[in-house]
């Protein structure tokens, strides 16, 4: 029988590292932890962690981590009874607890849409939200390791245990500075061009100028390459001619009207956006989706 003991013990073995660490975070002894992943372990008849430093848990053991995380938010959202109404209401509706959603955003959807989402589902319920950013291509991965209980991803794939609904695409634009742009591209985006002229990407996980650059020479190139990992820098990195770059078109349409941008060519890249979340019964988390949803389709493409 999976217990709630063990769940919440493995969930502290992953997140401190150690049994020992586990061991002061539950106030047990470190005997106590090791029993209780044993005994996990036994009841699913599967290895749930990895005993390096630090600890991880296995594939499997990120099933029940998922699990161990719906646990503390089903129970938290009873606590608070969902609608922020907390059993015992405080004198001051301020002192409401809060419940903790933590999700997974890509960097350009937090600096266009989504925070005003963030906004209005803290100020109709009372959660607390923490955003974990990375690349669209790899937020899965926060909600493999149960560390989100959902995330903007490009993967249209469900994880185990999660429901997938298709958001729409980010369309991004190739653009430049009005004067780099005739300095460096007099002919529009060529080969030649393309090859020496400098480029702004996001960071090296950031694949939408390599896939841009495929479409106009058919061959792989590493042109001189600054890196701008935050999304409003990079805009502004675009703007102030540090190189060319592919920015969200709804982040950039002020800076084309104003014409400090230039568009450097008709093509442009869409990144298909899903929302993937918990398969569990949480009106909070359904309530967060429905926001999500109707965001997106009014923003993206």
């Amino acid at each position: 029988m999976i217990t709630s003991d063990g769940l919440a013990t493995l969930a502290a073995v992953v997140r401190e590292g150690t049994f020992d660490a586990a061991a002061r975070a539950l106030h047990v002894t470190p005997s106590a932890v090791s029993q209780r992943i044993k005994a996990l372990e036994s009841d699913v008849g599967r290895v749930v962690v990895r005993r390096s430093k630090p600890c991880v848990a296995t594939t499997d053991g990120e099933v029940l981590l998922r699990l161990a995380k719906q646990w503390d938010l089903l129970t938290s959202s009873a606590f608070a009874e969902l609608t922020g109404a907390a059993e015992h209401e405080p004198d001051d509706p301020r002192d409401r607890p809060r419940v903790h959603l933590p999700i997974a955003s890509n960097a350009d959807s937090l600096a266009t849409w989504l925070l005003p989402v963030i906004v209005d589902m803290q100020n109709r319920f009372d959660v607390a939200i923490e955003v974990m950013r990375d690349d669209e291509s790899h937020n899965t991965e926060y909600l493999r390791s149960g560390q989100v209980l959902g995330a903007l991803t490009s993967d249209p794939t469900p994880i185990r245990g999660c429901t997938e609904r298709r958001l729409g695409a980010t369309r991004y634009l190739p653009v430049a500075g009005a004067d780099f742009a005739r300095t460096w591209f007099p002919d529009g985006l060529k080969a030649r061009d393309l090859a020496r002229a400098p480029m702004v990407a996001f960071d090296r996980k950031d694949t939408i100028m390599a896939a841009l650059i495929r479409r106009h020479t058919r061959t792989p190139l590493s042109p001189p390459t600054t890196y701008i990992p935050a999304s409003t820098e990079y805009h502004r990195a675009v703007e102030l001619g540090a190189g060319w770059g592919t920015v969200p078109q709804a982040q950039i349409a002020d800076a084309l009207a104003a014409g400090t941008v230039v568009v450097l060519s008709d093509d442009h890249v869409d990144i298909e956006l899903y929302w993937q979340y918990w398969t569990v019964n949480s009106p909070l988390i359904a309530e967060l989706t429905d926001l999500i949803v109707a965001a997106g389709r009014d923003f993206l493409v």
